[in-house]
């Protein structure tokens, strides 16, 4: 079946070449936001409105499903498919990189790139790609093969290519430090020309790398423990305060979020805690710079995964969003039928539930002027709505969130906008009760609502509307 036309921007994703789908498909969530960092004390900044007006968390499909013959509806669900673009190495430029250990593309290593080839190349593949100048979305560099910072590609958990890459510059010098020096100074030459080079041409377009910052906070000798925080470790930390000239330069981070897959399946706090940490890093990285960067977390998981942990964690944290992409795309029947069927039963109704809850948390705390961010980063606080109404009384949002403001001069979002859309999701969700505190909607506290593969724990999740 051919794919529906975009109905909010005309650009095609760029089309990476044909991968195989993996029989446990792996699907990418980049979850995005604008954050204080709350590990600092005083006031909040000011966030960035929302790309699209009227949506404090936004969810983007990624997904290449169009030969999927009966595919899920995305925008039946409330995602925007059209506004998301992944480069890989292959799709942009002539990026250096080894295939194996013999096998080097483009010269295998980024002090042997011709800049000027290399920018050259970059932009017709960005004009086949994103046609339009005035492209309004998500641009993704993810160039994952070797890693800016020598010591991250020597690392056990580093990319497979980390490994080759030291070995070949070994080859080449005898001097251990000329090395590192070398390949670094490269591989940011690289980086900051390519990040130059397609700001220039698609301003408006959200540009960053993928997978930075890194946390590397799930080693599964530590999640096992009793006392496992979930924090970052401080040289993971200190690795990403040096890559502040990245930073600088990108208006988005692209950090991988990643979750041991033991801990999903038990259902153990450890994942909330892991899931918890790397946002809480890629925060604190966003404050590095003077404007507070948009945050997206890229999360691989397979299908059946723990969307509270990822999804509901990151909308309690106060993100604008996610992207659920996967970079293989469905081959076979089957595979298409297990998405489609993963889509319609359980994110999709998930996204429903907490999309509309992030807009009536926005509504009533922040006349839709800002989104919410949870007070104690450490709570158990979702933004969900309940199955049912049972509970019905005074508003208890101010005790588990915040109001995390936009920035006023760039606010499309107009209070009005915000009490109409209010007044729509109450019809929709909830009924009215008249009580002391006047008319409010009838929610639910402390909760569980079973969805197919997973569930959903609803904890302090009662729903306030904006008077009438």
């Amino acid at each position: 079946m051919a794919r529906t036309k975009p109905h909010f921007h005309p650009d095609p994703q760029p089309q990476p070449k044909p991968t195989a789908f993996l029989s446990a498909p792996l699907v990418l969530l980049l979850l995005l936001g604008l954050f204080a960092c709350p590990c600092k004390s005083g006031p909040p900044p000011l966030a960035q409105p929302p790309l699209l007006s009227g949506q404090p968390f936004i969810i983007f499909w990624g997904i290449r499903d169009s030969s999927c013959f009966d595919r899920a509806d995305a925008r039946s669900f409330g995602m925007e498919p059209e506004r998301i673009a992944v480069f890989y190495e292959d799709t942009l430029g002539n990026y250096p990189y080894f295939i194996d250990k013999s096998t080097p593309v483009n010269k295998g290593l980024p002090q042997h790139t011709r800049l000027n080839s290399h920018i050259q190349k970059l932009q017709q593949d960005l004009d086949a790609a994103l046609p339009s100048p005035r492209y309004l979305g998500l641009g993704v560099l993810r160039w994952a093969e070797w890693l800016p910072q020598w010591s991250r590609n020597r690392e056990k958990q580093a990319i497979r290519s980390g490994e080759m890459v030291k070995g070949k510059l070994r080859e080449l010098k005898d001097n251990f430090v000329s090395l590192q020096v070398d390949f670094e100074a490269a591989a940011q030459s690289v980086m900051m020309e390519s990040l130059r080079e397609v700001k220039r041409l698609r301003p408006k377009a959200l540009w960053g790398f993928s997978p930075y910052p890194s946390c590397n906070n799930n080693d599964p000798t530590q999640t096992a423990l009793s006392n496992y925080t979930g924090r970052c470790p401080p040289a993971e930390a200190a690795l990403n305060d040096e890559l502040l000239w990245l930073w600088k330069r990108c208006s988005a981070l692209y950090p991988l979020l990643t979750l041991d897959k033991l801990q999903v399946e038990s259902g153990s706090s450890g994942a909330r805690l892991s899931s918890s940490g790397q946002i809480r890093e890629a925060l604190r990285v966003s404050s590095l710079k003077t404007a507070y960067l948009v945050v997206f977390l890229l999360h691989f998981s397979p299908l059946k995964t723990d969307l509270v942990n990822t999804i509901g964690e990151s909308a309690a944290m106060g993100t604008a969003g996610i992207v659920i992409w996967d970079k293989s795309e469905p081959k076979t029947e089957r595979e298409c039928q297990d998405l489609a069927e993963f889509v319609q039963k359980v994110l999709g109704p998930y996204i429903m539930n907490i999309t509309t809850a992030t807009q009536l948390c926005s509504a009533s705390l922040c006349q839709g002027r800002g989104r919410c961010v949870r007070l104690d980063p450490d709570s158990s606080a979702y933004l969900h709505l309940p199955p049912s109404s049972t509970v019905t009384g005074k508003t208890i949002y101010h005790m588990f969130f915040y109001c995390l403001l936009y920035r006023l001069e760039k606010v499309r979002f107009s209070q009005t906008k915000a009490m109409k859309q209010s007044s729509q999701i109450q019809r929709k969700f909830g009924k009215k009760t008249s009580g002391a505190s006047g008319t409010r909607l009838q929610v639910g506290t402390h909760q569980t609502s079973r969805l197919p593969g997973m569930e959903l724990r609803l904890e302090s999740s009662l729903m306030e509307m904006l008077e009438p």
